[in-house]
C-alpha cells in the first residue's frame, strides 16, 4: 500500500487513520463488513473455540455483529467488553446475546448490562478493534490503553488469542511501539486473515 503512514507520531496517525475510516462511504463499510465477517467466522481458532470476545462498532470501527450472532446461535458463549473504573482491571467481558438489554458506558459505546463479570483470561479468543495496524500485529487503539493493559495482565501461559479487526485501509508500514504495547497474534480484514510473526 503505497499511503502507509511512518510517523512515529502516535496522536498523529490516531487522528489521520481516525479521519481515513471516517471517509469510507456506508455503503463500503457495509460490504466490506460482510467480507470481513465471513472471513472472521472462517477462523480456524474460531471455528474451535467455546468462549469468544468481540466488540461493538463505535466511530466507524468493522461491525462484527454478524459474526457474534452466528457464533451465538452454534452455541458459542459470547462476550462483549466493559469498562470498568479499577484500574487494576479496566475491562473485563460480559455474557451477550441478541436479546441482552445494552446501556452506552461513559465514551458512548453500547454494552451489556444484567449479565455476570468475565475474566479475560476465561476467553479462548478476543476481538480488539483498532485504529491503525502494521503487519507485524502492532496495534493503535484509541488512546486509552485498555486493550493493552487487560492483555497485558494475562497470566503466563495463557491460552487466549487476541485477534485484531480493521479495515485494509488502516494499515501503517509499521507502528511506533511502546513497552506496555501487546501485539495482535492475528489479523481479519475485509480481505482476509493471517497470523503475525511470533
Amino acid at each position: 500500500m503505497s499511503d502507509m503512514l511512518t510517523s512515529p507520531d502516535k496522536a498523529a496517525l490516531r487522528g489521520e487513520m481516525r479521519a481515513r475510516r471516517a471517509r469510507l462511504e456506508r455503503r463500503q463499510r457495509q460490504a466490506w463488513a460482510a467480507q470481513l465477517n465471513q472471513h472472521l467466522l472462517a477462523m480456524p481458532l474460531v471455528q474451535t473455540a467455546q468462549r469468544v470476545a468481540g466488540y461493538l462498532a463505535f466511530d466507524g470501527e468493522p461491525d462484527i455483529r454478524f459474526a457474534l450472532t452466528q457464533l451465538h446461535r452454534r452455541g458459542v458463549e459470547v462476550f462483549l467488553p466493559v469498562v470498568e473504573d479499577r484500574s487494576e482491571a479496566p475491562l473485563n467481558f460480559r455474557r451477550w446475546s441478541p436479546a441482552t438489554p445494552l446501556q452506552a458506558n461513559r465514551y458512548g459505546i453500547s454494552e451489556p448490562v444484567g449479565t455476570r463479570l468475565e475474566a479475560p483470561e476465561t476467553m479462548q479468543v478476543i476481538f480488539a478493534p483498532l485504529v491503525a495496524w502494521d503487519r507485524d500485529g502492532r496495534r493503535l487503539g484509541m488512546g486509552g490503553g485498555y486493550y493493552d493493559r487487560m492483555l497485558g495482565r494475562l497470566p503466563a501461559g495463557h491460552q487466549v488469542s487476541s485477534v485484531g479487526v480493521a479495515w485494509s485501509t488502516q494499515e501503517a508500514k509499521q507502528l511506533p511501539e511502546e513497552t506496555w504495547d501487546q501485539r495482535m497474534q492475528a489479523m481479519v480484514l475485509e480481505s482476509g486473515w493471517f497470523t503475525c510473526p511470533s
